[in-house]
């Protein structure tokens, strides 16, 4: 398998296609579990960028190494069975080298408390422990012993914030970039440069991502492509095919059927 898609939010690696799930299961709450198996072929390393989303991760690694990039600080986890979790709009950089592994996650909306809303991290997790509802994924984050922080970006200047918050908050009613920019009282172009360095892509292109992100787990959800276009902030279906076919290497369709 040379791609990974994570299921429950947009999963951006840099070659190959989107793979089937060995489980699913849509649980009480608007949860999503599912269960797969990783295995990389040499180098993997994917951009993790979450919308309105969460996910938690748990992996059994049998073979290779997993580790993430954080500014310039390449974090390696020293656990065979470890959890990651990724908070609704955050980046995070994973690298998989020539990884054998059973993975399990779940994803979903609801409230967790807030001290987990802000930043992505791993921490040691006993793989058998994947939870099944929201109580759970609480009892097991709260008691996560070993924790190593591993968001992509931890340095980003305060205009970019102000300009990730503003798109994260109204990315669903196309919020424009150009008015985004006048309300922080600086030029378009000077904001657009100033988050491509920080975050290494455009304001306008990180608005697709998290709505692709979105879309990717309504689908996954089983929801109707047409609604999911829509509510995501896609009132032109072809260019929601467009924009989700460039994003994750498929089509929605193939990505609702996943699911199954």
């Amino acid at each position: 398998m040379t791609k990974k898609q994570l299921i429950a939010d947009n999963f951006s690696p840099e070659k190959g296609d989107l793979p089937q799930r060995r489980r699913t299961e849509n649980l009480p709450g608007g949860l999503y579990y599912f269960e797969d198996n990783l295995e990389t072929g040499g180098v993997l390393t994917a951009n993790v960028i979450t919308s309105a989303g969460w996910l938690l991760e748990f992996l059994k690694l049998e073979a290779g190494e997993v580790s993430f990039m954080s500014g310039t600080e390449e974090i390696r986890p020293p656990f065979t069975e470890l959890a990651i979790f990724y908070p609704s709009f955050t980046f995070t950089r994973p690298c998989f080298k020539n990884v054998k592994a059973q993975l399990r996650g779940i994803a979903g909306e609801a409230d967790l408390p807030p001290q987990f809303s802000k930043r992505p991290f791993v921490f040691e997790a006993n793989f058998n422990s994947a939870p099944k509802n929201a109580a759970e994924i609480v009892r097991i984050l709260e008691s996560s012993r070993e924790v190593q922080f591993v968001d992509a970006k931890p340095k980003a200047s305060l205009l970019s914030l102000k300009a990730k918050k503003l798109i994260d908050e109204n990315y669903r009613i196309f919020p424009s970039i150009a008015r985004i920019a006048a309300r922080l009282k600086v030029s378009h172009a000077h904001l657009t440069r100033q988050f491509k360095h920080d975050f290494g892509l455009s304001p306008n292109a990180y608005l697709h991502q998290i709505r692709i992100a979105d879309a990717t787990f309504r689908l996954t959800r089983g929801e109707p492509i047409i609604d999911v276009s829509g509510d995501v902030g896609y009132n032109d279906l072809s260019r929601f095919y467009k924009q989700f076919r460039k994003s994750t290497a498929a089509s929605p369709g193939f990505c609702r059927a996943s699911k199954k």
